[in-house]
């Protein structure tokens, strides 16, 4: 293993974090905004969409009006992605574990976990800038606002990294330059460039949208600030990528923010700690999970403590399947962001004669998909229906319900 190098803070950079120390409030609208949020969702929580899990129409514009610099837009039916800042702390509030997705049938609610949010109580304003910005850093995925996930240099945080560096110091005009603004849609991202401008890592200067359009820029400029947090963050993704390259993203990122944060919290004495993750227990009760494949579904009671393996044989079984292929479940985990327990076979774990169910902490209303046969592409949507956590049972799965009939694994096989 390659030698780990020092990291050492340029006069420019230490200048900056010593003037920040100084100062009497915390860069940025992000705290403030977050604040605002979690007020708005409230103790019972909020009722989102379907499919993407998004605020409606009406919300976005009650929510907008709330924001300290509401984004003034010409379109007539906005999504969520059409308030850049809103889908940014939509993703903040995922990413951070204050917000959590609950779904009942068809229904959906977003709601503020209780526990995470009395660690958030407990924080000052500067340790939640820091832990908002840790939960950006480390878990900030497009997938959490229902975006394709880019893979390497195509992760959000690289986009970001990639354009601030590239950012003239005087910043860029974008006036009636259409090519460029839609540039910015793919890198670094509406709602990434909404993220930098809510942490103050840039300056953004407002246009007037004209009819049937949506967020107008006029500039974008670097603040110093900005300048010395993505520099370093910059250097200390560098060091961990030499230090090792074959490793997880995630694991990858969460390395170069500790690295980071051991250089740059000791410059700020009220940074003393930061917002607990989820808790995830063991949850070892029985879950009752509706398989559907097309018209086709079952119903399937199962242990917490059964392994993936068992559940991938119970399904095929109640589908009359042959297990003669590979195979995974995918997943989105209390975070938002997707997970997959694979087949022994397969290279990268965890794996699924090595996971039990109850590892992953089902949510009430939780979907996953049983991918089957690489070749063919089976996919088998599992809901979670019920979720009996008082009752630990380690027996086998049992099938509770079959409606329809199965589909052939082999049509037109000749025997």
């Amino acid at each position: 293993m390659p030698e780990k190098k020092e990291f050492v803070l340029t006069s420019f950079q230490e200048d900056i974090f010593k003037e920040q120390a100084a100062r009497q409030t915390v860069r940025g609208t992000v705290v403030q905004n977050m604040d605002m949020l979690i007020g708005y969702i409230g103790e019972k929580g909020v009722p989102v969409s379907g499919v993407k899990k998004h605020f409606s129409q009406g919300q976005l514009a009650k929510i907008n009006d709330q924001l300290v610099h509401p984004l003034h837009i010409r379109l007539k039916r906005p999504l969520q992605k059409s308030y850049p800042h809103i889908n940014a702390l939509y993703l903040l509030l995922r990413a951070s574990g204050l917000g959590t997705l609950v779904s009942e049938g068809k229904k959906s609610q977003l709601q503020i976990n209780t526990k995470v949010l009395q660690g958030w109580q407990e924080l000052n304003p500067t340790e939640r800038y820091f832990s908002l910005f840790a939960a950006w850093w480390c878990r900030g995925s497009d997938e959490i606002v229902g975006e394709r996930e880019g893979l390497g240099v195509h992760d959000p945080l690289f986009r970001c990294l990639d354009y601030i560096i590239k950012l003239p110091r005087n910043g860029v005009c974008l006036e009636d330059k259409k090519d460029a603004m839609n540039y910015l849609r793919f890198s670094p991202g509406f709602h990434s460039l909404a993220l930098l401008e809510l942490f103050c890592l840039v300056r953004i200067e407002y246009g007037e949208p004209d009819g049937g359009q949506g967020w107008c820029i006029e500039k974008i400029t670097p603040t110093g600030w900005g300048r010395a947090v993505i520099e370093t963050v910059h250097r200390a993704t560098q060091l961990e990528l030499e230090l090792e390259e074959d490793v997880p993203l995630l694991e990858l990122k969460t390395s170069a923010f500790e690295r980071w944060k051991a250089l740059v919290q000791p410059f700020f004495s009220d940074w003393q700690t930061s917002l607990p993750g989820h808790e995830t227990p063991f949850q070892a009760g029985v879950h009752v999970v509706k398989v559907s494949q097309g018209k086709a579904w079952r119903k399937i009671a199962i242990s917490g403590e059964s392994t993936f393996d068992a559940f991938a044989e119970a399904i095929l079984q109640a589908f009359d399947f042959d297990r003669d292929h590979l195979y995974q479940f995918i997943y989105n985990d209390r975070y938002g962001l997707k997970k997959n327990v694979n087949h022994p076979a397969l290279e990268e774990a965890p794996f699924t004669d090595e996971t039990r169910l109850g590892e992953i902490s089902c949510l009430l209303g939780m979907d996953m998909v049983f991918l089957f046969d690489f070749g063919d592409s089976w996919e088998f949507q599992v809901l979670v229906e019920e979720i009996d956590a008082d009752t630990a049972v380690e027996s086998e799965p049992v099938l509770l319900k079959s409606q329809g009939k199965a589909p052939e694994q082999y049509p037109g096989y000749d025997e």
